[in-house]
């Protein structure tokens, strides 16, 4: 039996600076706001871009070897087997693509983009990710208003006839999707805190992202922010309300249908402010769906067909009959399947729902502040894919979060899980407090584990710890097991006053076992949930605390 908890130190609370910094370039290189300004301003700023990734892919890698060794290799192989095959596949499609030269540079940059993403989910717990990516983003979008205000050349863009925001982003599409992002993400943080004027700045940023988002005119990113939101908030209702899986699967099928049911009989386009092809977008894939029917297994090779330059441009324009440059395939899958083939399209997605799996299991049985916030940003992430080409993308932000965000979280989870429990065979951690091991954190806010510490805790809890090793012995009740051990009381005078109170802790623990009218305490932070404990029908003797001790 594993019990888990969510709000012990030894889950880090924070990144190194190291790990910070090159979070934070990665944020403001992988948005397009960096390589944006510098391209709006030209002289030397641009000719750094690509040094400056290929020292985060560097520093990455080492940053991976120097704290995990080889270890992250076999979590991956473990793990992310499928991301693997996708990235192998890649890395052969260079021999016998196109143009092998530009392929072979895409790839070590997708390489190297996965790499960021990897050591980011490894290194960076969730919260600070979100944190700092949350203060990031609110500059940048600050930034785009100041931008439309005192550069238009640069924050204004015309689409079509129609002026719209761009603000310090590459494309107004990529304003609305970081902008709708924005919302949920502050949506989410607001509920991190206990401070009203955080929660008050939360919701501010909030508007301020909603109000950008509109005047990007970005309506796939429009559509993403609400299904995402839908989503996470049916899950929130789910969970704070405690439906069973059964109730939550039944509500999830009648919502689904009722959004078929209006998407079959509502035009969708029309609705969003499109015409039926999508602005364009059903010729691009008509030609990409032919491109890939020519060439069902392997594609023209990662990187040679799309995002053309002035030396590549003859590739697209010998294969497709399009009558202007077209950036990349409008649509995610489409654009893997035509450069990689269709058996690495499949790949790719069973990967998604590898993630997704994952996400809802964490969801519903390891919440912890964040999880909703990856659901919604995987999920505004897959609709975005649906016009624009986001997928095994290289030194983009959407897909280095798109992997990082999800191994973050299932990494704070582990890190937690490993941490909290007693050695099964070592029955000293019953009578004394573990040797160098930090001390579980108290909730400051009952049913919120995530809002940090109570003051003061800082000392090591003998009853948290037999407490923590007596749960691992309960016997099996048929009913939800949960557990209430008074506090730790910081305050002893003696280390003897401290080893009394673990003793009448498990003293009351073992009568309240007996009567069968064991209850939880939220500051004791076993877990956040009444939850179902597997164990065997046998009896455990469990030894007291010496009195000369």
């Amino acid at each position: 039996m594993r019990v888990a908890t969510y709000t012990q130190p030894t889950a880090a609370t924070r990144g190194s600076i190291a790990a910070l910094g090159i979070l934070v370039l990665t944020i403001l290189l992988g948005t397009g706001v960096v390589p944006t300004v510098a391209a709006f301003t030209g002289g030397p700023l641009e000719k750094v871009l690509t040094p400056a990734w290929l020292m985060l892919y560097t520093l990455s890698f080492l940053g991976l070897m120097f704290k995990h060794g080889i270890n992250w290799v076999s979590w991956l192989v473990r793990y992310r087997i499928l991301l693997v095959f996708l990235i192998l596949g890649t890395v052969f499609s260079v021999s016998w693509s196109i143009d092998a030269k530009v392929s072979a540079e895409r790839v070590v940059h997708l390489f190297g983009s996965t790499l960021i993403a990897i050591y980011i989910g490894f290194t960076v717990p969730l919260l600070t990710t979100l944190r700092v990516f949350a203060v990031v983003l609110a500059i940048c979008l600050i930034g785009s208003i100041g931008a439309v205000v005192g550069m238009p050349d640069l924050g204004i863009e015309n689409y079509e006839g129609t002026q719209v925001w761009r603000g310090v982003f590459n494309s107004k599409n990529d304003l609305g999707f970081w902008a709708a992002i924005g919302v949920l993400l502050y949506v989410t943080l607001s509920d991190s805190t206990e401070s009203s004027g955080w929660k008050l700045m939360c919701f501010l940023l909030a508007g301020v992202s909603l109000a950008v988002l509109g005047l990007s005119n970005s309506a796939t990113s429009l559509l993403a922010m609400l299904v995402a939101g839908a989503l996470s908030l049916y899950l929130f209702i789910a969970n704070r309300f405690q439906l069973g899986f059964i109730r939550m699967a039944v509500m999830a099928v009648l919502f689904t249908a009722v959004v078929v049911l209006a998407i079959a009989n509502i035009d969708t386009a029309e609705l969003v402010g499109r015409t039926d092809d999508l602005t364009g977008r059903g010729e691009v894939w008509k030609q990409t769906w032919k491109l890939i029917l020519e060439r069902p297994l392997t594609g023209v090779g990662y990187g040679s067909l799309w995002y053309p330059t002035d030396a590549t441009i003859w590739i697209q324009q010998s294969l497709t009959d399009f009558t202007w440059v077209v950036y990349h395939a409008h649509n995610g899958l489409l654009q893997v399947a035509s450069e990689v083939g269709m058996p690495l399209a499949l790949i790719a997605l069973l990967m998604v729902a590898q993630q997704l799996i994952e996400i809802f299991y964490c969801q519903y049985e390891r919440q912890q502040v964040g999880v909703l916030f990856v659901l919604a940003f995987v999920t505004a992430y897959l609709i975005s894919n649906f016009s624009e080409a986001r997928f095994l993308v290289n030194r983009e932000l959407f897909w280095i979060f798109f992997l990082a965000l999800p191994v973050s979280m299932l990494r704070q989870i582990n890190l937690v899980s490993d941490d909290v429990l007693a050695p099964e065979d070592d029955e000293s951690y019953l009578t004394q407090p573990p040797q160098n091991q930090p001390t579980p954190a108290y909730s400051a806010v009952p049913g919120k584990p995530w809002l940090g510490p109570m003051p003061g805790s800082s000392v090591a809890a003998p009853a948290a710890a037999a407490t923590a090793a007596l749960v691992s012995h309960l016997p099996e009740t048929g009913e939800k097991t949960v557990v209430e051990v008074a506090p730790w009381d910081e305050h002893s005078d003696t280390a003897d006053d401290d080893l009394a109170v673990a003793q009448e802790d498990i003293i009351d623990l073992q009568s309240a076992m007996d009567h069968d009218e064991i209850l939880y305490n939220d500051t004791l932070d076993i877990d956040r949930y009444d939850i179902e404990l597997e164990t065997t029908d046998e009896w455990v003797d469990i030894p007291l605390v010496e009195e000369d001790r």
